[in-house]
């Protein structure tokens, strides 16, 4: 039982102030504190209302998405101004969403590919300029093998190689990713060709095959298929020797 130290004194004045002799002689009694029960606590446990959220990024180790296809395709914002004053040919960069690739990092690739030295600026009279309007020459497009195929119909890509079908430049992601074992880990230079090959059909090339063996290979050479024979190469300019 607790009470407050000044309760003694603070009845002592309530009787003196009250006008009875009476009350001013009884002694107070100190007040009487009931202790509030605690409860007891328990061991029982709550369902979670909802599954706890899951992680959007990927987990440490996992291998990046180039399979599997939303089917959604995403401008990569961003313009890269053309090289030189020849006749200007507009393009586009779209990648599918939830492939595992930085869409800035693909458009510079795509873009210093079209305007370097050894492609085909030097031998057709065109300058390659890229933006993200909805009014292009072309559009140069990373997709899944599903979308790739869809995206080249009537042409049969088999889920392995790109195409060119109309304004459309597809690339397979896997091979964007991955290039093929003909080019021994070399996969910048694979990418270089796949840009130069399927934007040469844009231009109006058909396809080439191993001249000489032991040589660079004809950009046009479907070099995804195999070399026969030949070396790799990713340039117009480079021809056999």
């Amino acid at each position: 039982m607790v009470a407050h130290p000044d309760a003694t004194k603070q009845s002592n004045l309530a009787a003196r102030f009250s006008g009875s002799a009476v009350a001013a002689s009884e002694p107070s009694l100190p007040p009487v504190v009931t202790p509030t029960p605690v409860p007891t606590p328990t061991a029982t446990l709550t369902t979670p209302l909802r599954p706890a959220p899951t992680l959007t990024r990927q987990a440490k180790g996992s291998k990046p998405n180039v399979l599997v296809s939303t089917g959604r395709l995403a401008v990569v914002p961003g313009f890269s101004k053309a090289t030189g004053e020849r006749d200007k040919l507009t393009y586009r960069v779209e990648i599918e969403e939830g492939l595992s690739f930085n869409g800035a990092v693909v458009a510079a690739a795509i873009h210093k590919t079209l305007t370097d030295a050894r492609g085909w600026q030097a031998i057709h009279p065109v300058s390659f300029e890229r933006t993200d309007k909805a009014d292009v020459d072309l559009r140069i497009i990373v997709a899944t093998p599903t979308l790739t195929d869809k995206l080249c119909l009537p042409l049969d890509t088999g889920g392995e190689v790109s195409c060119r079908v109309d304004d459309r430049v597809v690339l397979n992601a896997k091979r964007w990713m991955y290039a093929v074992p003909a080019y021994s880990g070399q996969v910048d230079l694979y990418r270089s060709y796949l840009v130069n090959h399927e934007v040469g059909h844009a231009l109006g090339h058909g396809h080439s095959t191993c001249a000489k063996a032991k040589t660079p290979a004809p950009v046009m050479m479907q070099q995804t298929k195999g070399l026969g024979g030949c070396l790799p190469n990713a340039w117009p300019t480079i021809k056999a020797t």
